[in-house]
């Protein structure tokens, strides 16, 4: 490359940005949540991943360096999360992140400093994080997410009550209400003003290990018996098995439930732990865990909820213990649920199943690819193939396509792997183990093992460049193989210490490898003798890597935090990684093109190398924090655009390379796009058999198809033939039918006219008739009129006559006969309206009896018409069956081809399973060899164990002289143990009473010698103080002494009074100020008086030892008994083993004789 391009690449620095990243922490408390965009958040090493599986995109929240996240909690809004974030050293704080920006809303201390989290959670409103500590501190703390940041605190636990608290539930419409349980603890807890309070404390006698709400007034609880308990308005309500519930019905009691429970028979269930974990109440019901099982319920009706699945994690590669669920999610939508457990693998599965599905029971099935549960230990890629493989603790091997994005391979052993490495063909890889290493075939779903070398140890196996060479680093000592025929061509010998890392260079003629002792070496492979040396003592060289481009330049990464570039046996260049306290170095990459350089270290920092270097030796680095563990591994793929990790933690991350324009090494464009896959013959040949019989299997079903299907044919015809004559004479009946209903329709018509025609004139004449009659009527009853008219013109002439003579009689009776005579003429008139009303009546009746036959003939027509079309719609009916039924025969071909298809993916796992079997019969077949030649040796064996049973047969005879004897003795034997057996008895029973007096007296000793120890530790303590009293008195007699001499000499001056009194000061000041003479003075009193106490301590103990000497004379008495009761039990023993040594020596005497008796009647058989 030239200078111009390596200026302008130096210019701009290579970015990273994580691509695909493999991983899960298990060590936080509710690592798995869903997001309302239905992405799946985790945490992995330093971040917290978004993903969404769909469209298999990653996005990424990055935690605060250095900080350790323990707990998540999701808002029931799906808008908040609150992490608990610990930082060493510092204490913890609980974020709040708004998961629509990915921004840090609020950050809150937590409440105590030493106290680590139990549960947390939001309430319903999200606006309040409920935060429950573990013992001994336990407390509730409420933190109100307002300005600011009010804290409210109370102990879960009532003053009398001893349980611990585990888990609580927050109310879903209430974000004041809390219901907290535990071991023995079921509290109803409430904020006030006042803070919060119990507002109900319901006795219980379970363990609760999970609870959630289903109503507000009502809880479920899980215990860590497998039991399910149901409480409402406080109360216990149901209590039941969890595994076996199918129905939770709210307004059953106790009673009910159990009588229901009567008829169901109770299943077991085989489980690690059986405690009902992770309870999450949804709007279609709840769901919960135990062990690897996640039972759910669906709400059927406002009341009841009814079991609907039940999902199961298979055990795999990991230990069964590690199936435990410990969290569950359950997504926005209600229809799927993801899980997590206690290896680091994320488990998905439908919620609730469809009516149309039958099954109940579903399996979970792993969200995205296998991942490794453990440590991995190593990584390579390959220059053909867009594959990684990767070893791990958790003793598998994997092989990843990061261009699908699947795990194409998993291998598990039942040792560790340390190193996997892979050929430049990715056909070939070698795998190093403690003891040996072995070179395999990568097969589509098997690693063929076809080489195994004893290389105990291998810390570094690396293929050339070419693919024809191997070399691998063991102990301290470096073996070249060959790729074609596995032979060994060289072994590189002079490391003092363990080779850690080897590297080859760009035309495989040299080899660079680092030791623990300091020391790089440069081989050439063909003579292998060392080129180069560097030897620096008390630093190891972890990684090393050389440049592919000329100059040949040696980089090593040291245990120290310190890189180093070497040329020609000399530093050139010394950088120490920026970390904190010199982190020491694990692993180190360089790309192909020289320009592009990344180093790792133990605390999990990854830096960017700035390549090339600058001329004044020194060099700058990028650190991307990512990894919170040790980066094990680093690696470019072959095309130099991804950079591969992988860490202690078991995560993989694969990150796409920015800015890498003309600092990327070319590449042929097919050499990625390799898609061979290696077939053993073997397998082949039985693929081949395979495909052809599946051929002609398939050719004989085509036949067989074609033959079926000419047949149905035929027979549809016919059937089709006789459903059209069926249908054609139908029709005609149809027809002839509906012409003679329509003849008679026209007869009936024909006839109703006729009739209503008669009617009509029947009416006709009737309303002539009246007519007539009521015109006659009128005449008459006119001529009546007239007639009176006249009768009372003429008697009104009369009446004024009479009334000029008389007129007030004349004027009364005029007015009589008028009132008469217009009441006759009323009464007329309405005689008259009603005949005039009853002729419009009949009138009416007469029109509304026509109209009533019309539409009775309308009716009768209608429904001769539906009647018919009904026909019609039948016979259409039937047309569209018969074409259902060749629409379901059509389906019938579908699904025979679908079965056939399964059919021949079955016949390939019977071949697969047929080649398994093979291969078990090969084994088989030399485990036979194996047992013919251990029947051949045991052959050999019975012909010498049956001369020694002839041999036996002779001292059998010999046995039988001496067998008489010994009955005669065993009797006489018996004879004298019988008698004995009783005294024996006698003696246990005596033995027991004397036991448990000696029992007693035991515990008379105990509590004489804890006196006696009283007493002794009071003795040392008086024999002490009395020499501290000897020491002082000792001093106080020379004291004394010394005062009288000096009163002696004081003494002279009696005779000179002022001398004398000048002396006596002299001698009372030397004196007067000595502290120990005034406590001696001022102890005497105490003295005496503790010697009188403590003699008469003295004198009441010694009282007391004379009253137990009496004691004292019985315990050796009973002494004595007890060693008479040895020597009986031992000679009792000993007649014991005589008379089991008598029965044992009869025993064989018998078999002998038996033996003997066989082998006689056997030789009698061969003689006959």
């Amino acid at each position: 490359m030239d200078a111009n391009v390596a200026g302008d690449a130096a210019a701009s620095a290579v970015t990273i940005r994580p691509k695909n990243i493999y991983g899960l922490r298990t060590d936080v408390v509710g690592n798995i949540h869903f997001n309302l965009a239905q992405e799946v958040i985790y945490p992995v090493e330093g971040v917290l991943a978004f993903h969404d599986y769909v469209s298999n995109k990653q996005r990424f929240l990055r935690l605060p360096e250095g900080v350790i996240p323990e707990y998540i909690a999701m808002s029931v809004q799906r808008k908040l999360l609150a992490v608990i974030e610990t930082l060493p050293k510092v204490g913890s704080t609980i974020s709040v992140y708004d998961l629509t920006t990915l921004k840090k809303r609020r950050s809150l201390p937590f409440p105590h400093p030493t106290a680590k989290a139990a549960y947390m959670s939001f309430t319903c409103d999200a606006k309040t994080i409920v935060l429950l500590t573990k013992p001994p501190e336990e407390v509730l703390y409420m933190l109100i997410l307002d300005k600011t940041g009010t804290v409210i605190e109370n102990r879960p636990t009532m003053s009398m009550t001893r349980g611990t608290v585990e888990c609580f539930a927050c109310n879903p419409q209430d974000h004041c209400a809390v219901a907290v349980a535990g071991d023995g603890v079921l509290l109803l807890m409430i904020k006030s003003e006042k803070g919060i309070s119990v507002s109900n404390n319901i006795k219980v006698d379970f363990h609760t290990t999970s609870i959630a709400y289903l109503a507000s007034d009502m809880q479920l609880i899980g215990t860590n018996h497998n039991e399910l308990i149901l409480i409402e308005n406080a109360e216990i309500k149901l209590r039941q098995k969890a595994h076996d519930a199918e129905l939770i019905d709210i307004l059953w009691d106790q009673d009910h439930l159990n009588k229901e429970l009567e008829h169901k028979t109770p299943t077991e269930m085989k489980l690690y732990d059986t405690s009902v974990v992770c309870m999450r109440a949804f709007q279609r019901g709840f769901a919960f865990a135990i062990f690897n099982k996640v039972f759910v319920f669906e709400r059927i009706s406002k009341f009841k909820l009814e079991r609907k699945t039940i999902l199961t994690i298979p055990f795999g590669f990991a230990p069964e213990q590690t199936y435990q669920i410990t969290n569950l999610a359950i997504c926005s939508r209600q229809e799927t649920v993801i899980v997590t457990t206690k290896h680091a693998q994320i488990y998905v599965g439908v919620l609730i199943v469809p009516e149309t599905l039958k099954a109940k029971e579903l399996k979970f099935q792993p969200l995205g690819a296998w991942i490794h549960l453990s440590d991995i230990t190593s990584l390579s890629v390959c220059s053909w193939k867009p594959i990684i493989m990767t070893a791990s603790r958790d003793q598998t091997v994997r092989i990843w396509n990061y261009e699908t994005e699947k795990v194409e391979l998993v291998r598990k052993f039942q040792v560790d792997v340390n190193i996997v490495e892979l050929n430049t063909t990715g056909l070939m890889a070698a795998i190093g183990f403690s003891d040996q290493l072995r070179i395999t075939q990568i097969f589509m779903d098997e690693l063929n093992i076809i080489k195994t070398y004893n290389f105990p140890r291998c810390k570094d196996v690396k293929f050339s460049n070419y693919g024809h060479f191997m070399a691998a680093a063991h102990d301290n000592m470096i073996s070249i193989t060959s790729v074609y025929n596995l032979e060994i061509i060289q072994q590189l010998k002079g490391h003092n210490g363990t080779v850690l890392s080897i590297a080859w260079s760009a035309t495989d003629k040299y080899l660079i490898s680092g030791g623990a002792e300091g020391a790089i070496y440069q081989w050439d492979v063909e003579t292998g003798d060392r080129v180069q040396e560097i030897v620096q003592k008390g630093t190891e060289y972890r990684s090393v890597c050389c440049t592919f481009n000329e100059p040949l330049s040696l980089y090593a990464a040291t245990n120290t935090g310190v890189w180093r570039e070497f040329q020609n046996s000399e530093i050139v260049r010394e950088i120490v990684v920026p970390s904190k306290g010199r982190s020491p170095l694990t692993d180190m990459c360089l790309s192909r093109s020289d320009l592009i350089m990344f180093v790792g270290n133990e605390e999990g920092d990854l830096f960017n190398v700035q390549l090339p270097f600058m001329d004044a030796g020194g060099a700058s680095c990028i650190l991307y924090r990512f990894f919170t563990s040790q980066i094990n591994k680093l690696l470019f793929s072959y095309d130099g655009t991804l950079l591969l990790a992988v860490s202690k933690n078991g995560t993989l991350a694969i990150w796409a390379m920015d800015n890498i324009e003309g600092k990327v090494a070319p590449m042929d464009a097919d050499l990625m796009r390799s898609q061979e896959v290696l077939i053993p013959r073997s397998i082949l040949h039985e693929k081949n058999d395979q495909i052809i019989n599946l051929e002609t299997r398939l050719r004989q079903q085509a036949e067989e198809f074609q033959y079926q299907l000419s047949q149905n044919e035929i027979f549809d015809g016919q059937q089709l033939a006789e459903v059209h004559r069926s249908y054609r004479q139908a029709l005609e009946e149809l027809k002839e039918k509906n012409n003679d209903i329509q003849q008679k329709h026209a007869g009936e018509l024909n006839e109703m006219t006729s009739r209503i025609n008669e009617l009509q004139e029947e009416h006709k004449k009737q309303l002539d008739n009246l007519a007539s009659q009521y015109s006659e009527r009128m005449l008459i009853e006119y001529q009546k009129f007239s007639n009176l008219r006249e009768s009372m013109l003429s008697l009104r002439e009369n009446y004024e006559n009479k009334l000029k003579t008389s007129a007030g009689i004349l004027q009364d009776t005029v007015e009589g006969l008028e009132t008469d005579y217009k009441r006759q003429l009323d009464e007329r008139k309405e005689l008259i309206r009603g005949l005039m009303k009853e002729m419009q009546d009949k009138k009416l009746e007469f029109f509304e009896y026509c109209r009533e036959v019309e539409k009775e003939n309308d009716r009768n027509m209608v429904q001769m018409q539906l009647k018919y079309e009904n026909k019609l719609n039948d016979e259409q009916n039937a047309t569209q069956l018969w074409r259902g039924k060749s629409g379901v025969l059509e389906m019938r071909y579908e699904t025979q081809s679908r079965d056939k298809e399964k059919l021949i993916e079955e016949v390939d796992t019977l071949k697969e399973e047929h080649h398994k079997s093979q291969q078990t019969i090969a084994r088989l077949t030399h485990s036979i060899e194996d047992l013919m030649k251990d029947i051949s040796d045991r052959d050999y064996a019975i012909n010498s164990k049956e001369k020694r049973i002839q041999e036996l047969l002779h001292k059998n005879q010999e046995l039988d002289k001496y067998k008489q004897v010994l009955s005669h003795k065993i009797a006489e034997l018996k004879a004298q143990i019988e008698p004995r057996e009783f005294q024996i008895n006698d003696k246990r029973k005596h033995i027991l009473e004397m036991e448990n007096e000696l029992e007693g007296l035991n515990q008379n000793n105990i509590q004489l010698e804890l006196q006696l120890k009283e007493l002794k530790d009071k003795y040392l303590s008086n024999v002490a103080e009395l020499h501290v009293e000897r020491h002082r008195a000792r001093a106080a007699r020379e004291c004394i002494t010394s005062i009288c001499s000096e009163i002696y000499h004081v003494a002279a001056f009696v005779d000179q009074p002022k001398k004398l009194q000048v002396q006596v000061k002299e001698l009372f000041q030397r004196h007067a100020s000595d502290d120990e003479l005034k406590r001696h003075i001022s102890l005497d009193a105490e003295v005496r008086d503790e010697f009188q106490r403590q003699r008469a301590q003295i004198e009441r103990v010694l009282k007391i030892q004379r009253n137990h000497r009496a004691g004292q004379d019985e315990v050796k008495k009973y002494q004595k008994l007890f060693q008479e009761n040895i020597v009986l039990l031992s000679e009792v023993d000993r007649l014991h083993d005589e008379n089991t040594f008598l029965r044992n020596r009869l025993k064989k005497d018998l078999a002998t004789q038996r033996s003997s008796r066989m082998l006689k009647s056997s030789s009698l058989v061969t003689n006959k």
